[in-house]
């Protein structure tokens, strides 16, 4: 795999960040946002807020104002709680344990493994849902356990650096790109290039379907039965939906001047003045928003 990356590996400005703050930071953005879009913003949020104390110490409207263009906004919110806890629990570093990092707000499996290995180098592997089809077809589509057992243990097999073991062949953090550049380029969802995989001889999806051919493998297509899919019903068109009105919401107090209260009347779009008010109660429930007695709103500054 690591001779396959060098060859063929992708070259992805995301990769050449390692300090730990910075790395969170894109991390909780692209679990929503695009790739681009994140980089590009966590250099503007990361000089806004430095550190995690910086962000920690910043109130949930200076979060959301910074948040401005990546779309949901919880995220702004959990980071910054992740950052306070940080703060309380680590002395204001981001922990380099698993177990800690699972700890923090908004921080789930993938992104805790990614910090870890990524940053720490830590024998751990990052499995999203591109990562999870390689070694899901490695096993023979196993359940989620144990593709990431076999990804730990991947990661642990390039990580060796204990007591009389060999040296590290490679960063934990390289095995797993090396694993995501696979799955985007030759493990493709459909129509995988089996005999350009490096894992090919490994692949017991390869085998299953593959016909040996000179020694390489003419993988036939995949007539397996699918299931059935149930009739999905018609989606929300967007301007319809909560999540629209939560967002123009939050644009129209996040331009105001920072403090400043507004009077948030009538309707909004397809949305009438029952549903704003109902819009404003919950973001105000969710510590986005403050209201007054009078009913006008503004970013949480407490």
């Amino acid at each position: 795999m690591l001779a396959w990356s060098a060859a063929h590996g992708r070259t992805l400005p995301e990769r050449e960040a390692r300090e730990p703050w910075r790395v969170l930071v894109i991390e909780v953005m692209s679990q929503q946002t695009q790739i681009a879009r994140s980089l590009q913003a966590a250099v503007t949020f990361c000089a806004r807020f430095p550190t995690p104390q910086s962000l920690a110490e910043a109130s949930p409207a200076e979060a959301v104002r910074a948040w401005a263009g990546l779309g949901y906004n919880r995220r702004a919110l959990a980071l910054r709680a992740a950052a306070q806890a940080i703060v309380e629990r680590h002395a204001g570093r981001v922990p380099a344990d698993l177990a800690a990092l699972l700890t923090l707000p908004g921080i789930g499996p993938y992104t805790a493994r990614a910090i870890a290995a990524r940053v720490h180098g830590l024998p751990v592997m990052p499995v999203d849902v591109n990562v999870r089809r390689v070694l899901g077809r490695l096993l023979g589509d196993a359940d989620t356990a144990a593709v990431q057992a076999l990804g730990d243990a991947i990661a642990g097999s390039v990580a060796r650096d204990g007591p009389g073991q060999a040296e590290p062949t490679a960063h934990p953090g390289e095995i797993a790109d090396a694993l995501m550049d696979l799955a985007a380029l030759v493990c493709r969802p459909r129509h995988p290039d089996c005999p350009a995989c490096p894992l090919e001889p490994h692949c017991a999806r390869a085998r299953s379907v593959g016909q040996l051919v000179g020694g390489a493998a003419a993988v036939a297509p995949d007539r397996r039965p699918r299931p059935e899919r149930p009739r999905s019903t018609p989606a929300t068109p967007f301007p319809r939906s909560r999540r629209w009105l939560r967002g123009q919401l939050l644009r129209e107090l996040r331009l105001a001047p920072p403090g400043a209260w507004l009077a948030i009347e009538g309707s909004r779009g397809m949305h009438g003045h029952t549903a704003v008010r109902e819009a404003l109660s919950a973001l105000a429930a969710e510590g986005f928003v403050e209201l007054d007695e009078a009913g006008r709103a503004r970013l949480a500054e407490g």
